[in-house]
């Protein structure tokens, strides 16, 4: 073999194996940007899961601590400051249908909000996941005081499925999708024009006539209280929203 030929295949050789090199390299360097960005694609998903959930908590959180704060404050003022006793009973037309109407509404706008959570996030993130698990149980614990046979009467006892058939009728959606409460100048209304809304409310708006005129404690309506005041304490926990003194718990035996 001549010394041009064999250079000649040597030189082939050479150009071969840099080709395939070359080839390698550019595939593992292809496979390697294909999976960096996969990852980069990934991270970017979960931040925007995270920064999505956080913009929809930061949405609900607050009316979620209004409804509750709304719903403790005419608890406390129906048990200790004889709200219904005032306006319900001895008070004018209109201070009768306020008080009545008004109180049921804050029950179910309370009721709306707790849905809208459930309808909205599959667990919530409003916060690490102790402090979830601490709202969840709050809900729970109201949820359950509503639910539960074991007061003296069956005043406000809303069993599970009414309590989310109520948060359900009194949803608003949006013309973009986003959940929101009836107002109460739309409940009234439907009070008056939906004979199917009215129904789902009709046993709630008898108990508060028949506490308007029971002398008793009400333990229930306390209890209940209690656990709107832990809920407000979760989640405004430095006070920012109502200040220390919106927060009073009522005292056990208390007559409304």
């Amino acid at each position: 073999m001549s010394t041009e030929l064999t250079v000649s295949l040597i030189s082939a050789a050479v150009a071969l194996g840099s080709a395939v090199l070359a080839a390698l390299l550019s595939a593992r360097a292809a496979k390697a940007q294909v999976e960096l960005q996969a990852e980069i694609d990934r991270q970017q998903a979960v931040r925007r899961r995270k920064e999505d959930r956080q913009d929809l908590m930061n949405r609900i959180r607050d009316p979620v601590l209004w409804s509750a704060f709304d719903l403790q404050s005419r608890i406390f003022n129906i048990v200790a400051q004889e709200f219904l006793a005032v306006y319900l009973i001895r008070g004018s037309a209109e201070q009768r249908a306020y008080a009545q109407r008004n109180t049921l509404f804050l029950f179910a706008q309370y009721l709306a909000w707790v849905e809208i959570v459930r309808c909205s996030v599959q667990f919530l993130e409003l916060g690490d996941k102790q402090e979830n698990r601490e709202v969840v149980n709050c809900f729970s614990k109201i949820s359950s005081v509503l639910n539960s046979d074991g007061f003296p009467d069956c005043l406000f006892c809303i069993f599970r499925g009414d309590q989310r058939a109520i948060g359900e009728i009194m949803i608003d959606t949006a013309a973009d999708g986003e959940l929101g409460c009836l107002g109460y100048a739309e409940f009234c209304a439907r009070i008056d024009t939906d004979p199917s809304f009215a129904q789902w409310l009709a046993r709630l708006s008898t108990h508060i006539e028949q506490l308007a005129e029971a002398d008793t404690s009400h333990p229930r309506l306390v209890a209940l209280q209690h656990n709107l005041i832990d809920l407000i304490n979760l989640l405004d926990p430095e006070s920012i929203r109502f200040p220390d003194w919106y927060r009073s718990k009522l005292e056990p035996g208390l007559v409304g």
